[in-house]
């Protein structure tokens, strides 16, 4: 899911386990897809890209209170000029 969604033209999606999705680029002047941090990669017409659960299992370690990812974003997106604070 997007850190800010409202700035995002789709929504995220629940399937069910073991789906796949499969996009096919059909205009002319091709596309990108882009990862979570990764480069973006050009895509030209007829080229097609699937995505699936992966088998591997990641086991993750919270150092910090549930919250403090959130916690902190509130605070810097406060910082951000353009988002209208102190006004």
């Amino acid at each position: 899911m997007p850190v800010a969604p409202h700035l995002s033209i789709d929504r995220g999606i629940v399937l069910a386990e073991g789906s796949t999705v499969s996009v096919t680029v059909l205009s002319d002047h091709g596309g990108v897809v882009s990862g979570d941090g990764q480069e973006s990669i050009a895509l030209h017409k007829d080229d097609r890209v699937v995505v699936s659960a992966s088998k591997f299992v990641t086991r993750l370690v919270r150092f910090q209170e549930v919250d403090y990812f959130y916690r902190n974003l509130v605070k810097l997106m406060d910082q951000n000029p353009s988002a209208g604070a102190g006004s």
